[in-house]
């Protein structure tokens, strides 16, 4: 009897443990694989205007001629929070889409 009762505590252990690690493995966030692009823009709304900064949004570049009230409700809405630019082709393409 005092076996069972051993062998029920270990294993309620290891079951502690499992749940333990898989919710730990969960919940912890992954480190950013290198592989990743990076962007290299933030186009941001900056008075009504559209505006394109350095990526951590510190640093305005270039302030455009394109009014963010007359876009989509959709295309504001990503502005205010941030669009995030990877590449030069990419910035054409969206201020083509935004009217410039």
């Amino acid at each position: 009897m005092e076996m069972r009762k051993i062998w029920f505590a270990l294993v309620a252990v290891l079951c502690l443990a499992a749940l333990g690690a898989a919710l730990l493995w969960m919940f912890v966030p992954t480190a950013v694989e290198p592989d990743q692009p990076q962007p290299r823009y933030l186009l941001m709304d900056q008075g009504g205007k559209l505006a394109l900064y350095t990526p951590d949004g510190n640093t305005l570049i270039q302030e455009y001629e394109i009014y963010t009230r007359l876009l989509p409700e959709g295309d504001q809405a990503a502005l205010s929070a941030g669009v995030e630019v990877y590449s030069p082709q990419e910035l054409e393409a969206l201020l083509e889409d935004y009217g410039l």
